[in-house]
């Protein structure tokens, strides 16, 4: 694992381009707080409790398994990059947080991600640390991606990074192991279904994976027989899709159907349906896809319950290709009801929340 200056620019789908500069020496982190404080990473083996917000941009290398990316070639070892924000709090008894891993879309990146879905400001209110993954752009055609189920590979290995970002949270950032929270959009929400299909579990038996949430993704068909698919029972997903979303529409793509985005992963790919992506996912984890609620946040917003709440499927009347309540302004094109429908991010937080064995009085916010 190396820190090192890194300037990063990549192509945008919704927003303008965001350029993210941080620069990182040696054992220090420059602190992407208003103050641009420095502080010592580790000290006597351990980070020191923040009493600020923090932001830190990490790169690990990764080692990669080849005898999964279909021949692909590409460097064994590949550095990745993902961004923690770390919330300025004071921890009862030294208690370890839940993290949360929020994935972007194809051609977007981490920054856009952390402004679109505003997680840092669940993480600050919740006690969690918040972290954006940064996908793959150096090969093939250097477009961002994730290599998701079904949408939108260039062959690297998603899963190892993923393992490796988790770990290093982890160890320094005081993070449970056990509560690791996934959630992505688009492309991203097509990485959380391979999450769920491929993490498994860590060597105490507990799944990698906690709880998932996923907005205008599907399971897509990477394998024809789902082989490498084992989704644990001790997890739970929740999932929105907008009814006019134009590019992840919810009947799902057959393979070789070209979509609005003119990229060959995306043409060659056949994507489940919305109930078919839930309902397997939920045969997976109870045993039955049987509808046991059903209830209306909004009246733009219906929500189906299964397995008893663990498995969960919202859709939005009117949504585009866009996270539902979104704030910004220059979106609400895309969610013509944004003023009244539900914030995806806070209620992707509060499912988070109720399946976790952690209780937030734990945590004490500063």
């Amino acid at each position: 694992i190396k820190r090192r200056q890194n300037k990063y620019k990549t192509q945008l789908m919704f927003l303008p381009t965001i350029i993210s500069i941080t620069f990182l020496f040696g054992g220090l982190f420059t602190d992407a707080s208003s103050e641009g404080r420095k502080h010592n990473f580790l000290r006597n083996g351990k980070l020191p409790i923040p009493t600020r917000d923090s932001t830190h941009v990490i790169t690990v290398t990764v080692e990669e398994d080849h005898t999964l990316l279909g021949g692909f070639e590409r460097p064994k070892f590949i550095e990745r990059e993902f961004t923690v924000f770390d919330p300025a709090h004071k921890r009862k008894g030294n208690a370890k947080r839940p993290l949360v891993l929020a994935y972007h879309g194809v051609m977007s990146d981490s920054e856009t991600m952390r402004e679109l879905t505003q997680f840092d400001r669940e993480a600050k209110d919740r006690g969690w640390v918040a972290a954006y993954p940064q996908g793959e752009w150096k090969f093939s055609e250097k477009m961002t991606n994730w290599n998701g189920a079904g949408c939108c590979s260039q062959g690297q290995d998603d899963i190892a990074f993923t393992k490796d970002m988790i770990d290093y949270i982890v160890k320094h950032f005081n993070v449970d192991e056990n509560e690791v929270y996934v959630t992505g959009v688009s492309n991203g929400g097509f990485m959380v279904y391979k999450l769920l299909c491929e993490m498994g579990d860590r060597e105490n038996g507990k799944p990698w994976i906690s709880a998932a949430s996923v907005h205008s993704g599907l399971l897509g068909a990477w394998q024809a027989d789902f082989s490498s698919c084992s989704i644990s029972t001790d997890t739970s997903l929740v999932h929105f899709h907008g009814l006019a979303d134009p590019v992840v529409n919810i009947t799902g793509k057959p393979e070789g159907k070209q979509e609005l985005l003119p990229f060959a992963p995306v043409t060659n790919a056949e994507w489940k349906s919305v109930n078919a992506s839930i309902d397997y996912v939920a045969e997976a984890m109870c045993g039955s896809n049987a509808i046991t609620s059903t209830s209306n946040p909004t009246e733009s917003t219906t929500c189906h319950q299964m397995c008893d709440g663990k498995v969960e499927y919202c859709l939005v009347e009117e949504l585009q290709h866009m996270w539902s309540g979104c704030s910004d302004e220059s979106l609400h094109m895309y969610d013509p009801n944004h003023a009244t429908n539900v914030d995806a991010t806070k209620y992707f937080a509060d499912s988070f929340a109720r399946h976790s064995s952690k209780k937030e009085s734990e945590l004490v916010k500063q």
